[in-house]
């Protein structure tokens, strides 16, 4: 009985000595958990501001740099159409405007000159013996002629005047704010200039150029033109340069 109860004892002690250290073991381990669960959590609040953070800038660049690529594909855009335009505007060979073109801008300034009475002159410019030129020495040599005459109209003409090839080897220049005597000093300077001007050692020509002028004189009732009447007084002008002998320009005269 004794030894039953020493036995029984011991057991005692052994089962609370176990949860004792069973007991420690589990407040350690809380603790440990307790520490790990809050440096965890503390580490995850962190990475999360973190990416936020990263998140919010990454947001940021992203709403520029779509910013960015779309200002460049819009001026992008804008320089391609404006390219579009002049190429449709433009003729090819000699890189002035083209004839629809310039009827248009003709219609404005003469409506312009009109409404304000500001003077307007218009060069109508013809290749002399083009037509030999070309047979002469070929077509392809008569393309550098009509390059070189678009080249000098370019080169003579302001910023507010408007060099066109009206059709064939015709060429015409519109002089906004310019009288008679304003383009016949203009005229005579680019024949010149064209006289001596070659393409090649032997290869000249020469051009002839006939000039209307609305010039407003109100005292006498002159205060509108229209743009037909304006290219059909430089048209006389010329056809009188070239049955005068060509490499000449001529101003339109009313008949007596």
């Amino acid at each position: 009985m004794a030894k039953k109860l020493i036995v029984e004892r011991f057991l005692f002690v052994v089962i609370a000595f176990v949860g004792i250290i069973l007991l420690i073991h589990t407040l350690l381990i809380k603790t440990f958990l307790d520490r790990f669960f809050q440096d965890y959590l503390r580490a995850s609040c962190a990475s999360g501001a973190l990416l936020l953070a990263f998140l919010y800038i990454l947001a940021k660049f992203n709403k520029k740099l779509e910013k960015q690529v779309s200002n460049f594909l819009y001026f992008k855009g804008k320089e391609h159409y404006k390219i579009l335009l002049k190429e449709a505007i433009t003729d090819g060979l000699t890189g002035l405007y083209d004839h629809k073109y310039f009827m248009m801008r003709l219609e404005e300034e003469a409506s312009r000159a009109k409404r304000y009475l500001r003077p307007l002159s218009l060069l109508m410019i013809d290749i002399d013996y083009f037509k030999k030129y070309n047979d002469t020495f070929g077509h392809l040599e008569g393309d550098k002629v009509l390059e070189k005459l678009g080249t000098t109209l370019r080169k003579f003409s302001r910023n507010v005047d408007l060099a066109a090839r009206y059709g064939g080897e015709e060429f015409a220049v519109i002089l906004p704010e310019t009288n008679a005597k304003g383009a016949m000093v203009l005229a005579e300077r680019l024949r010149k200039y064209i006289e001596v001007a070659k393409t090649e050692p032997g290869k000249g020509f020469a051009i002839s150029i006939g000039i209307g002028t609305f010039d407003p004189s109100p005292l006498e009732g002159n205060i509108g033109i229209t743009r037909d009447e304006l290219i059909k007084m430089a048209d006389q002008a010329l056809y009188k340069a070239k049955a005068g002998g060509r490499n000449r320009t001529e101003l339109w005269q009313a008949a007596a």
